[in-house]
């Protein structure tokens, strides 16, 4: 393809996205040249046509350099689908950014999808040549608060490094998961939720997700779980997103798991095709809505409609993204047990989360 082409490219991919309110940018890097070895990068190549090939409809796709694509999905269903499968293409760097209420010019978000690809690169490098830190990470404690004004907690990890600076966890989870190096990272998290839970009684639960990855073999978990010789199982909950939940051996591994008296929830519940086949297939303790629904008014009667629903099942109903009162004032139809977000906190250090739950004791946290 001569280069003129890629600059067509390039400038129809910024007008198809002005012309788009809400839509999902999907940034593929092959990690072939087939100026190294063009064997790889035909094989590369035809893998991932293959997958798109089924997507033609859904997806707009867009070659805008030599080994780097930009693809197009405004259905969010068909994007996660997309980027699942894409997953199953080896030599692959995917990356994706989802805009919802467009406000920016194109070019600011292509631009930003491939700061992410870059920042995953630089981070992976770094982990490949001066190892793993594990020190440079620590957890922090998001609240989910009650209707009954009891109080939980969602753990989640953050990494500031002495070189790079701030890393997100949409960078570092993937680059971790893909090296082998999220268990280590998971038992940290396990044993600071651990160390928390003992000094505040008062919280009901801390959840901890697991990716796909960290349920396929679960003798890990189990053999750490027992090692630290908590016996409130019921206090350590665990999240899990769809795409976690494919499989008889995961069905089995997350037996396993609540059989020791551990909660279990679906996370970002609505975004995928099939999170009611996975309610009957599967036992979970409750379920978190994903954000997304609270970011429209629109959405009210789906979410009441849902939350009756989940109700029904026996199961806890956790709305996350809960960012203001107006948001919270149209869900209060809704048969929710619990909220998550900004309107209730930021995710907050071990000093923070003491201040917090001093304040909740002293009725000072706004009730719901």
């Amino acid at each position: 393809m001569a280069l003129s082409a890629f600059e067509s490219n390039r400038k129809s991919l910024l007008n198809s996205i002005n012309c788009k309110n809400t839509f999902t940018l999907i940034y593929i890097t092959l990690k072939n040249s087939r100026w190294l070895d063009n064997n790889l990068y035909k094989k590369e190549i035809l893998s991932l046509e293959k997958t798109l090939k089924s997507y033609q409809t859904d997806a707009e796709c867009y070659r805008v350099f030599e080994e780097e694509f930009v693809l197009i999905c405004v259905n969010s269903t068909k994007a996660q689908l997309l980027l699942r499968d894409l997953e199953g293409v080896n030599d692959l760097t995917v990356q994706y950014l989802f805009v919802e209420n467009r406000k920016l010019p194109a070019l600011n978000y292509v631009r930003q999808v491939y700061k992410q690809n870059i920042a995953s690169n630089a981070v992976q490098e770094y982990i490949l040549n001066k190892g793993f830190g594990i020190d440079e990470f620590s957890t922090v404690f998001q609240p989910i608060l009650h209707k009954n004004e009891q109080l939980s907690f969602e753990a989640l990890s953050r990494w500031n490094s002495k070189d790079l600076g701030v890393v997100t966890p949409n960078i570092f989870i993937p680059v971790l998961d893909n090296e082998g190096l999220l268990i280590d990272l998971t038992k940290k998290i396990i044993n600071e939720t651990v160390k928390v839970l003992n000094k505040y009684k008062e919280i009901v639960y801390i959840t901890i997700n697991l990716t796909t990855s960290l349920v396929k073999d679960i003798s890990w978990l189990i053999d750490h779980l027992n090692k630290i010789e908590f016996h409130e199982n019921k206090r350590i909950a665990f999240e899990l997103t769809e795409e976690s939940l494919a499989g008889i051996e995961i069905r089995e591994n997350l037996k396993r798991i609540r059989d020791r008296g551990h909660l279990l929830f679906i996370d970002d519940f609505g975004s995928g095709y099939s999170n009611f086949q996975y309610l009957a297939k599967f036992q979970f303790d409750g379920v978190k809505l994903d954000r997304l629904f609270i970011g429209d008014q629109s959405n009210k009667k789906v979410i009441i409609l849902l939350s009756k629903f989940i109700k029904a099942l026996d199961l806890k109903f956790i709305i996350e993204g809960v960012e203001n009162y107006e948001q919270l004032s149209y869900l209060l139809e809704t048969k929710y047990d619990a909220i998550q977000g900004y309107y209730v906190s930021h995710p907050l250090t071990k000093d923070g989360l003491a201040n917090f739950i001093e304040e909740i004791n002293l009725g000072l946290i706004k009730k719901i």
